[in-house]
C-alpha cells in the first residue's frame, strides 16, 4: 500500500513540474515581441538526482538566456550606430549650403562678382556697368550672411536636441534606478524586471554610451562615457550640458566624476557637430571660423585695390565692404550711400586697372592674393571639399555600423531571444509528458481505490 502512496505522491509532483515548465514556456510565448525580454529556460530536477536523498519531489529551476556578454555588444554597436547615424542627418543641411556647381551660393556670387567687374572693366566709366558691380558685390555680402544665418539655426536647433537628448538619459536612468530597486524588492521574479532593464539599457546607449557594472544582487551601475555617474543602485544622477562651455567640459553629473573628451551615441555626434563642424565654419569655442577667414580676406583685398584706385573722376577711391573682424562672415556687407561714382576702379597706369584686378581676384592665385594659402574661390572650394567629405565618411560609417548593429542583434536574437519553433517544440514536449504523468496518477489513483475496496471492513 505504501509503494501506491509512493508512486501516487512521486506521479503529482511531477505534474507539477511540468506545468511550471509550461508556465515557463507560455511566458515566453506571451513576451516573445516585448523589447529586451530574454527567453526563460526551465530546468526539471528528478528525485534523488543529488544522491543525498533529500530530494522527495521534482523541481523546477528557471534560468535567464540572456547573456552580459552579448548585451554588452548590442549596446557598443548600438552607440555606435546611433553616433554615425546622427552625424548623417546634421552634416546633410550643412552640405547643401556649399554648392560647388556655381548655381547658387558663395562661389556662384563670387563667379558673378568676376562677370561685373569685366564688363567694368570695358567701360569703366558706365554708371550703369558700376552699378551692377556693386550689386554683385553685395551678392557676395548677402551670400555669406545667409549661409551664416542658416547655419547659425542649425546650431540653435543642435543645441535644442542636445538639451533633449541630456533630458531622455536622464528620463532613462531615473527608471533604470527603479528597476534596481525592484530588482533588491522582489528577487524571486524577475523577468519581467530583467526585460525592462535590458530594453531601457539598450536605449540609454543609442543617446550615449555607456559603461555597465553588476553587482552580485543583480542590480546595475552606468556611467556615461565611462565617468561620470548616471546610476548608482537605487540613486539616478541628472546629466547636464552646458553647450557655451570649452569642449571637454559641457557635459556634467550632479554625481561628479570627471568628463571624458568625447561622447559616442547621439549625445556625441551633437557635441561634434556644435564644437567642431559648425564652429569650424562660423566661429566658436576657440576657432575662428572659416567662413570668417574667408569673407574677412576677400573684403580686405577688395577694399585695399579700390582704396589705392581712383574714380572717373580723379578722386580717391573708397573701400565697399563692412565687417565686424569677430564675425565677418555674418556682418559683411556694403558701405551706406554707395553709388558707382565711388568705385576707384582706375590704377595709376590704367583707367581700368584696379576693375582687371577685382575681375580676376575671386580665382587669382598670386601670391598676394591668396587666403589661407589659395585663390578665394579655391578655398572656398577646400571648405566645402572638408565638409562634403565629413558626410561621406559619415554616410561610410553609417552603412557599416549598422551592419554590425543588426549582426550583434541578430547573434543576442539566436543566443537570448524567444525562438517560437523551440517553444513549439518545449511545449509539445512538456505536454505530452503532462499527459503520461496525468494517465499514471489517473491509473494509480484507481489502483489504489481497488486496493482500499479489497480491504474488507473492520467489524465492532
Amino acid at each position: 500500500m505504501g509503494g501506491l502512496f509512493s508512486a501516487l505522491h512521486t506521479a503529482s509532483t511531477a505534474l507539477d513540474a511540468f506545468s511550471q515548465a509550461l508556465g515557463v514556456d507560455e511566458s515566453n510565448i506571451a513576451n516573445a515581441s516585448t523589447p529586451g525580454y530574454a527567453a526563460q529556460r526551465a530546468n526539471i530536477a528528478p528525485i534523488n538526482t543529488s544522491g543525498d536523498n533529500t530530494s522527495t519531489s521534482d523541481t523546477v529551476t528557471v534560468t535567464s538566456s540572456g547573456d552580459a556578454f552579448a548585451d554588452a555588444l548590442v549596446r557598443a554597436a548600438s552607440s555606435q550606430a546611433s553616433a554615425s547615424q546622427t552625424n548623417v542627418e546634421q552634416l546633410t543641411p550643412i552640405n547643401q549650403q556649399f554648392d560647388i556647381t556655381g548655381q547658387t551660393g558663395i562661389l556662384a556670387a563670387f563667379q558673378q562678382f568676376s562677370t561685373a567687374f569685366a564688363n567694368l572693366a570695358v567701360t569703366p566709366n558706365d554708371p550703369t556697368a558700376g552699378a551692377q558691380a556693386l550689386d554683385a558685390a553685395g551678392q557676395v555680402a548677402s551670400t555669406f550672411q545667409s549661409a551664416v544665418a542658416t547655419l547659425g539655426t542649425q546650431q540653435q536647433q543642435v543645441g535644442t536636441l542636445i538639451q533633449n537628448t541630456a533630458l531622455q538619459i536622464n528620463n532613462l536612468s531615473a527608471g533604470i534606478a527603479q528597476l534596481n530597486a525592484q530588482t533588491t524588492a522582489s528577487p524571486a521574479d524577475l523577468s519581467s524586471v530583467d526585460a525592462g532593464m535590458r530594453n531601457d539599457l539598450n536605449q540609454l546607449s543609442n543617446l550615449v554610451d555607456i559603461t555597465i557594472n553588476t553587482a552580485p544582487n543583480g542590480t546595475v551601475s552606468v556611467l556615461a562615457g565611462g565617468q561620470l555617474p548616471l546610476v548608482l543602485g537605487d540613486q539616478a544622477y541628472t546629466l547636464s550640458v552646458d553647450t557655451a562651455a570649452a569642449p571637454g567640459s559641457q557635459v556634467s553629473s550632479s554625481g561628479g566624476g570627471n568628463s571624458p573628451d568625447t561622447f559616442s551615441g547621439q549625445l556625441g555626434a551633437l557635441l561634434n557637430t556644435q564644437n567642431n563642424t559648425i564652429a569650424g565654419l562660423i566661429g566658436g569655442n576657440g576657432q575662428t571660423g572659416s567662413l570668417n577667414t574667408l569673407a574677412a580676406g576677400f573684403a580686405s583685398l577688395v577694399n585695399t585695390a579700390l582704396g589705392n584706385g581712383t574714380t572717373s573722376a580723379g578722386q580717391p577711391g573708397t573701400p565697399i565692404f563692412t565687417y565686424d573682424p569677430n564675425n565677418a562672415a555674418g556682418t559683411l556687407a556694403l558701405a551706406l550711400n554707395l553709388t558707382a561714382s565711388d568705385l576707384g576702379v582706375a590704377s595709376t597706369t590704367e583707367s581700368n586697372g584696379v576693375a582687371n584686378y577685382l575681375a580676376e581676384l575671386p580665382s587669382s592665385t598670386a601670391a598676394g592674393d591668396q587666403i589661407s594659402g589659395l585663390s578665394a574661390e579655391a578655398d572656398f572650394g577646400t571648405i566645402a571639399a572638408s565638409v562634403g567629405q565629413q558626410l561621406s565618411d559619415a554616410n561610410t560609417a553609417s552603412t557599416a555600423d549598422q551592419t554590425a548593429l543588426t549582426t550583434a542583434q541578430a547573434n543576442w536574437q539566436q543566443q537570448s531571444g524567444v525562438s517560437l519553433d523551440q517553444e513549439a517544440v518545449n511545449v509539445t514536449a512538456f505536454e505530452r509528458s503532462y499527459q503520461a504523468n496525468a494517465q499514471v496518477v489517473s491509473i494509480l489513483n484507481q489502483l489504489t481505490e481497488d486496493v482500499i475496496n479489497l480491504i474488507p471492513p473492520t467489524t465492532g
